[in-house]
């Protein structure tokens, strides 16, 4: 998650200042509005969408940041853990940071829910029409704003007939345009990335296009330029509003003013800003959305058997080999830990002990089945079925069980039976046979040791295949 709350920050800020360049000076303000709503979106949402035809370009999240992060797991050798000694990590164990997350995260939901509480109430006030505009007097601020199709004006107003009509203009063009929609939408994403100092950059920006859009399209309506001006000054003094409302005067006077009064671009300049800004969001969606931002899948391979327990003839070696071969595969994405990396035996609860101290998203136990008829053969699978783990161990096993199906003839089905590792792990399960070493076609498979590669290559497979769908 840090990756990802560093990559908003950044695209964000890349996009902002696209917007502020570009964009800001411009009276394209459907556009902006467009823009930096759009923008907005695209760049929280973007690293959890993956487009696979630019893989090769490198991203922007894959700056260096293993600083902040745990260390990639390559191989965890168990030789080197003291088995008596090892205890339970409590993993549900949480940052300061994230408590203090949470505690303002909080604090502006409530605020939030508070703010849409009371203008609930005052839209429960007696009102009056103003064309689409239900126009209520309220005693609970000094500045005309509005709310979707509700305009609050103080109730003592001392309003000129010409600012009055300019007011009501105004206000007009926030209902009809729904601008009260994006302000409910900046106030919940700014409880939420609170902590991002661009999000209130945006929400500020936002507002001001919301206020320029209607002071151009109240002129346009037919009110003279240089009284509605007089308006926005003679209101200027007014400083508080009702919370989440478009407020006539709600940005600098100075601003509202200068906007006004500036011609256009010429339609040529306006179009390649247009397009320049385009492409420029553009790119900075294609550099980050495919890259995968989910939480690496924590996968330990148990090697069956081990020192004098070889397991079915040389099934303790087999599994071993495929365990190393795992292990090199190891990324940021999925992260491999072996239990073994020798000869070496370990009882099933010095196994239990290692596995759940891990903290695994899943364990995939290694063997190499026998039986006394040489012609079975085929792989299968087991899975954990414990209640809180059985759907997602069902589902991994089929996923890793038919990925085997490329270098075995035959697929034994998915299975479930008591098993100690399975009753005491704290994590979805797979037990694998990898064929059977009684019979001559599978024992080829299982002592080639290019085989042996692929069927590695191919377990990884299924685990990429799962976490993409985990």
């Amino acid at each position: 998650m840090i990756s990802y709350f560093i990559y908003t920050i950044i695209s964000l800020g890349c996009s902002y200042a696209v917007y502020v360049l570009l964009l800001r000076k411009q009276k394209t303000f459907q556009f902006n509005r467009f823009f930096l709503i759009g923008s907005l979106l695209l760049c929280l949402v973007a690293p959890f969408m993956e487009i696979e035809l630019f893989k090769a370009v490198p991203s922007i999240t894959e700056i260096p940041l293993e600083e902040f992060t745990a260390s990639v797991v390559e191989t965890q050798p168990i030789e080197d853990v003291t088995f008596g000694e090892a205890q339970q990590v409590d993993h549900s164990q949480k940052s300061p940071f994230f408590y203090v997350y949470i505690i303002i995260a909080l604090f502006l939901v409530l605020r939030f829910l508070k703010n849409l509480s009371k203008i609930y109430g005052l839209t429960r006030n007696e009102y009056e029409y103003d064309g689409k505009l239900k126009v209520i007097k309220s005693t609970d601020s000094d500045m005309v704003s509005s709310f979707f199709n509700y305009m609050f004006i103080p109730k003592q107003h001392t309003l000129s007939r010409e600012d009055y009509k300019s007011i009501i203009a105004h206000e007009t063009v926030h209902s009809e345009e729904l601008h009260s929609v994006d302000i409910i939408l900046l106030e919940l994403l700014s409880c939420i990335f609170w902590f991002n100092p661009f999000i209130w950059l945006y929400k500020k920006a936002t507002l001001q296009n919301h206020e320029f859009r209607a002071d151009e399209k109240s002129v346009s309506s037919g009110i003279d330029i240089e009284n509605y001006s007089n308006t926005i000054i003679n209101l200027g003094q007014k400083e508080y509003r009702v919370p989440l409302t478009s407020g006539f005067n709600f940005i600098q006077i100075k601003n509202r003013i200068i906007m006004l009064h500036q011609s256009k671009s010429s339609v040529f300049k306006r179009t390649l800003n247009i397009i320049s800004v385009s492409l420029l969001l553009a790119g900075i969606f294609v550099l980050s959305s495919y890259k995968d931002l989910k939480e690496p899948l924590v996968v330990v391979i148990d090697a069956g058997h081990g020192g004098h327990d070889s397991g079915n003839l040389d099934e303790k070696n087999i599994v071993l080999n495929i365990s190393h071969q795992l292990s090199l595969l190891s990324s940021d994405n999925i992260r491999i830990i072996t239990t073994r990396t020798e000869d070496t035996f370990f009882t099933l609860q010095e196994r239990v002990e290692f596995i759940n101290t891990q903290n695994a998203d899943l364990v995939v136990s290694l063997h190499a089945n026998a039986h006394s008829n040489p012609l079975t053969n085929g792989v299968e699978a087991y899975y954990n079925d414990k209640d809180e783990f059985k759907d997602k161990s069902y589902a991994f096993g089929k996923i890793l069980l038919e990925n085997q199906m490329e270098l075995f003839s035959t697929n034994r089905g998915l299975k479930t039976v008591p098993m100690y590792i399975f009753r005491h792990i704290n994590s979805p399960g797979v037990l694998l046979e990898l064929g059977f070493i009684t019979n001559e076609e599978d024992h080829k498979v299982l002592m080639n040791v290019d085989r042996q590669k692929q069927i590695a290559a191919s377990i990884f497979e299924g685990l990429e295949e799962i976490r993409k769908s985990n």
